[in-house]
């Protein structure tokens, strides 16, 4: 029986960018919390597992002060020894039965379906707690990724009742494409770090997401 709520996948969701520097990444997240975000997702592609855990232990101490969840990319152990809210798993990861075995019912596991509504339908039926579809524009985070169109956003809705989050070149300029598709969540990298005045950029994309 599910016992995740999963209400919180809804508005702005910040994935964190590779950054070596533990104190930059958190006054960025904490910039970010400061704005209105309220859903994280940990994601490190380029350091050594210890450093990993120790940035993303700091990470985990910010959110839980700030009444914010975490959610770890890809890192099912990572996940269990933070005690996060969950983990978000892409197609080179280790499975959703694996990542349910091992957290339990009550935390929350996300499915990177990318195009692909058979990974849509797969994800649902094992009982993902929401599922990630995109690239839906151009994105410097992943160039080579797989567009969706907004024909496959609304297959993939009609498959089941499960959140969907929308990721992939997502800027202030192209959002209300998407809002008005009525997904539950964006996920931002690049849009939102690497902005100017991250506070103030988050600020933005909340008030659209909330209007």
């Amino acid at each position: 029986m599910m016992m995740v709520d999963t209400t919180i996948i809804k508005g702005l969701y910040a994935i964190t960018p590779d950054q070596e520097d533990n104190d930059f990444l958190i006054s960025q997240v904490l910039q970010a919390i400061k704005g209105g975000v309220k859903l994280i997702q940990y994601r490190s592609k380029i350091l050594h597992p210890n450093q990993k855990k120790i940035q993303a232990t700091a990470i985990k101490k910010l959110c839980d002060e700030q009444d914010v969840r975490l959610i770890i990319n890809d890192d099912i152990e990572l996940s269990k020894h933070l005690d996060a809210f969950g983990v978000h798993l892409g197609k080179n990861d280790d499975t959703l039965e694996k990542a349910r075995s091992i957290l339990g019912p009550d935390k929350c596991i996300g499915v990177s379906c990318y195009n692909s509504l058979e990974r849509v339908a797969e994800a649902y039926e094992k009982q993902a707690n929401y599922i990630a579809l995109g690239a839906f524009f151009p994105t410097i985070t992943k160039p080579n990724a797989p567009r969706v169109s907004l024909d496959i956003l609304r297959e993939a809705q009609s498959i089941g009742d499960i959140p969907l989050v929308a990721i992939g070149g997502i800027t202030l300029k192209n959002i209300r494409v998407l809002k008005k598709e009525k997904i539950n969540a964006v996920a931002l990298v690049s849009s939102l770090f690497n902005s100017d005045n991250i506070e103030e950029t988050t600020k933005h994309f909340c008030k659209i997401l909330e209007s």
